[in-house]
């Protein structure tokens, strides 16, 4: 088995930085090295407002990264995310933050379970 079906992401923060013609982001990407595609669906969970919710469809054995700006979530609020899967998949959010002197990013692995 490669990944797991259940994965959080307790930190996640659309950042509201620009520069010239980049933008701040934040990406949920999603491995499925599996032979049939995997339906992935991933809740965002708020402090002060009900959560929302998605499905996407990742294809055999590829990666998609899903800009989290094109799933409603607002910029400058913090929020969590739960993804679970039909089949075992990898997964990490990763941050750019244009907002600052220089370019920060970060990646994080999650906590997963079966």
């Amino acid at each position: 088995m490669h990944g797991a079906r259940r994965w959080y992401f307790p930190d996640g923060y659309l950042p509201t930085g620009r520069k010239g013609h980049h933008t701040s982001h934040e990406s949920l990407c999603v491995l499925n090295v599996n032979e049939r595609t995997a339906h992935v669906r991933v809740w965002v969970f708020f402090s002060d407002r009900d959560p929302l919710e998605f499905e996407v469809e990742v294809p055999p054995r590829r990666d998609v990264h899903l800009r989290m700006e094109n799933f409603g979530i607002p910029r400058g609020i913090p929020y969590g995310l739960m993804l679970e899967s039909d089949l075992p998949v990898v997964a990490q959010l990763s941050r750019l933050d244009v907002g600052i002197c220089r370019y920060s990013l970060m990646g994080s692995s999650g906590y997963w379970e079966e």
